[in-house]
């Protein structure tokens, strides 16, 4: 009998019992995904459970490197203090934060340094944690949308292909999606990484336009826009962003 969306599943593996959550799709292959949630295995609706727990048997070494790469990722990721001169990281640089009663109602950042920027929020000195984030969050909303477009306008062309429409999510661990109608998803705390980094999600959403996989020939639509995609992609692996 086949399981429904998203069933809690335990397998018994050399390393200890593994715990998952069975996706059924119409699809042709079963894949495994590793996130914050754990791990999720997407199977066509006519996979044999046998032949699914084939799999999680062959790919057992890598599952449980992974799920341990995911758990030392979290561990390592900073919370936020929401006051007064905190800082956060900013597109390979720092913001500061600092709180400015006349500061324009959007908040307005200023240029302090190389790779440093200071945000006049405008909230008296006495603003809690709350307000601080929620008027950091508007701005930085702002922001993203306005880089993150010019960054598909930019890239779009070089790859021939046409986005319709971009939204902004703020996933913990998933950094974009694309839509064969050329709905495009980005991560808005990608301004946490430098731009190159940024630079390659927003080519690898793109490339999906092409193909909607990760076959050979879609990474080779990545490489030709961003020739170091291994590179930037292992960084954002290694660097958590912080927890808003």
């Amino acid at each position: 009998m086949a399981s429904p969306p998203g069933t809690p599943q335990q397998l018994q593996l050399p390393h200890g019992p593994l715990s998952y959550t069975l996706v059924r799709s119409q699809r042709r292959s079963i894949g495994l995904e590793v996130s914050s949630a754990g791990l999720t295995v997407r199977a066509p609706l006519r996979a044999s459970q046998v032949a699914i727990e084939r799999v999680l048997h062959d790919k057992a070494r890598w599952i449980a490197d992974k799920l341990l790469h995911m758990h030392a990722r979290q561990a390592a990721q900073t919370r936020i203090v929401w006051q007064p001169q905190t800082q956060l990281p900013y597109l390979g640089g720092t913001l500061h934060l600092q709180l400015h009663p006349a500061a324009p109602r959007g908040g307005e950042v200023l240029a302090i340094g190389p790779g440093q920027w200071a945000l006049h929020l405008p909230c008296s000195a006495q603003a809690g944690s709350s307000e601080i984030r929620a008027l950091t969050w508007a701005w930085w909303l702002r922001q993203a949308r306005q880089l993150l477009t010019e960054r598909l306008q930019h890239y779009a062309p070089l790859l021939g292909v046409q986005w319709r429409s971009l939204r902004l999510s703020n996933a913990r661990t998933r950094w974009g999606s694309a839509h064969s109608d050329g709905r495009i998803m980005l991560n808005a705390k990608l301004l946490h990484y430098r731009l190159p980094v940024l630079d390659y999600v927003v080519a690898h959403e793109l490339a999906h336009l092409h193909e909607m996989n990760h076959s050979p020939r879609f990474w080779a639509w990545v490489a030709q826009v961003c020739p170091e995609h291994r590179q930037l992609r292992a960084e954002l692996r290694q660097q958590a962003a912080p927890q808003w």
